[in-house]
C-alpha cells in the first residue's frame, strides 16, 4: 500500500481532522505521517499514525508575542497580514525544511493553505501526487458569496464577489507563502523561481477536498469538477475520555448549561476576557462549563453556575449543552453544528469570521460578536437568544441531523485512493 504525508500545521483543530482521515487509511492498509507542530506529536500515536519530526511547538507560538499580536489584531486585515508575514519570517523556512524532510519516501503528499503553495514544487521534484485538503473553501474565486472568505455580497451569487477574489483573495496564498515557496524551490529543490501567477496555475490543478459540509457551504456551481466538497472529518475520542465525577454532578444539577471555550486563541490579557464572559454569564442567568484551553481562561473566582474544565471531547460535550460559545475555529464551528444546538461565535482572526457569517445567515446563531467588540451585555444577549429562541433551536437541531447523517470520512478517503 502507499505511504501517505499529511502536511497539517495549524492549532488543535487543524490536525484533529487529518488524524481523522489518516485513522481510516491506515485502516485500509495505507502508511499514514503526519507533520504538525511538536506539542501534537503523543496524540498522533495515540492513534496509531506516525508524527514526523519538527522544532516548531504550535502551543508556545499562539503564546509568543508575534502569537499574541495576531490574536488581538487579526480583526484588521492589513494587520493581520503584516503579522502572518513576521511569523513566517522567522519560522517559515523551518517549516518548509521540515515539510521537505517530511516528504521522502512519500506516495502522496496531502497539504492545506498553509502549505500548498510550497508542496507543490515538493511534489513535482518528487514526482508524486498531491492534493489539498483545506478545512475552509479554498481561496479560488467564486461568484458565490456564501463560499468566499471576506466576500462583499456574501449571501449573494454575483460577479462583484468573482472579481473581489481575483483580485483579493487569491493572491494573499502567494503573497504569505510565494517568498518562501520560491527559498524552497530554488535551496531545496534545485528547480527555478516561480511568478505568483504559475504557482497559481500549479495549485489549480490540485485536487481539493474540502472537509466541511455543503449543509454549511454549498458547493459552487462555478468551481471546476476536481475540487470536492466531502462533509465534515470528525475525531470521536469519547471512548479515550472518562468525565470527572464532579462534572457528572453539575450537569445534573440543573438545567443544560453553555460551554464557553476560546480554544488556542491566547490574548495579552486573558484576565479581562475572563471578566466579561463571567459577567456574561451572571447577567444571562444560565449556567455555563468554561473550557480553559490553550487560551488562560481563569478558574478563580467562579460562582456555583460555572464549571471549569480543562478540556472535554467536543462530541461527548457539545450535544448536552444549552448552546456553545466558542471562537469559530473550523473544528469548534463543525462540533457545534453537528451537535444540533445553537452557536456563538466570537471571533478572532483568519477564517473565524466567516464561520460567524455563515452560521448568522444559516439562522443556526445569533449574529457573530467580533472579540474586539465583545462586552459582557452584547454576549448575555446572544446567551439569552440561543436559549430562548425557538426557531434558532429548531433551525440548529436540524442542520446537526444532516451534518451527523453525512459521512465525510468515507468520501475523502475514496478520492485520496483515486489520486493514488
Amino acid at each position: 500500500m502507499s505511504v501517505i504525508t499529511f502536511i497539517a500545521y495549524g492549532t488543535r483543530g487543524d490536525v484533529q481532522p487529518a488524524i481523522a482521515v489518516g485513522k481510516a487509511l491506515h485502516q485500509r492498509g495505507h502508511t499514514v505521517r503526519i507533520l504538525a507542530g511538536a506539542n501534537f506529536a503523543g496524540w498522533i500515536e495515540q492513534h496509531g499514525l506516525r508524527p514526523l519530526p519538527t522544532s516548531i511547538d504550535m502551543q508556545a507560538l499562539m503564546a509568543s508575542e508575534g502569537g499574541r499580536d495576531w490574536v488581538e489584531k487579526g480583526h484588521n486585515p492589513v494587520l493581520q497580514l503584516r503579522i502572518m508575514r513576521q511569523l513566517l519570517d522567522k519560522h517559515g523556512m523551518q517549516i518548509a525544511q521540515d515539510a521537505w524532510a517530511a516528504c521522502q519516501g512519500s506516495d502522496l503528499i496531502i497539504s492545506s493553505f498553509t502549505s500548498d503553495v510550497y508542496a507543490v514544487g515538493m511534489a513535482h521534484k518528487l514526482g508524486i501526487a498531491h492534493l489539498s485538503a483545506p478545512l475552509q473553501p479554498t481561496l479560488f474565486s467564486t461568484k458565490d458569496g456564501r463560499v468566499l472568505l471576506q466576500a462583499p455580497l456574501p449571501n449573494r451569487v454575483s460577479r462583484i464577489n468573482y472579481w473581489f477574489g481575483q483580485l483579493f483573495l487569491e493572491t494573499a496564498a502567494w503573497s504569505l507563502y510565494g517568498n518562501i515557496a520560491n527559498r524552497v524551490r530554488t535551496e531545496l529543490l534545485g528547480l527555478p523561481a516561480q511568478t505568483r501567477q504559475e504557482n497559481q496555475a500549479d495549485r489549480r490543478e490540485l485536487t481539493i477536498i474540502h472537509g466541511y459540509s455543503q449543509h454549511v457551504v454549498p458547493h459552487p456551481a462555478d468551481w471546476p469538477p476536481h475540487f470536492h466538497t466531502t462533509g465534515y472529518w470528525f475525531l470521536d475520542e469519547n471512548e479515550h475520555w472518562q468525565p470527572p465525577g464532579e462534572l457528572l454532578d453539575f450537569l445534573a444539577a440543573g438545567t443544560p448549561p453553555l460551554a464557553i471555550g476560546f480554544g488556542s486563541m491566547t490574548g495579552r490579557d486573558p484576565q479581562k476576557m475572563n471578566k466579561i464572559v463571567l459577567e456574561a454569564v451572571q447577567l444571562s442567568g444560565q449556567r455555563a462549563i468554561l473550557l480553559s484551553g490553550w487560551a488562560g481562561l481563569s478558574e478563580m473566582g467562579l460562582a456555583k453556575s460555572v464549571f471549569p474544565l480543562p478540556a472535554a471531547p467536543h462530541g461527548w460535550l457539545f450535544p448536552q449543552m444549552a448552546a456553545v460559545v466558542h471562537h469559530g475555529g473550523a473544528g469548534s464551528t463543525a462540533a457545534g453544528l453537528r451537535a444540533g444546538v445553537p452557536s456563538i461565535l466570537v471571533p478572532h482572526f483568519a477564517d473565524q469570521p466567516f464561520w460567524g457569517q455563515r452560521v448568522g445567515a444559516l439562522g443556526v446563531g445569533p449574529k457573530a460578536i467580533p472579540r474586539p467588540k465583545l462586552t459582557a451585555h452584547k454576549l448575555a444577549a446572544a446567551m439569552d437568544t440561543a436559549v430562548s429562541n425557538q426557531t434558532m433551536r429548531q433551525k440548529a437541531a436540524e442542520l446537526g441531523e444532516k451534518i451527523r447523517a453525512e459521512d465525510g470520512i468515507s468520501q475523502a478517503v475514496a478520492l485520496i485512493e483515486e489520486k493514488l
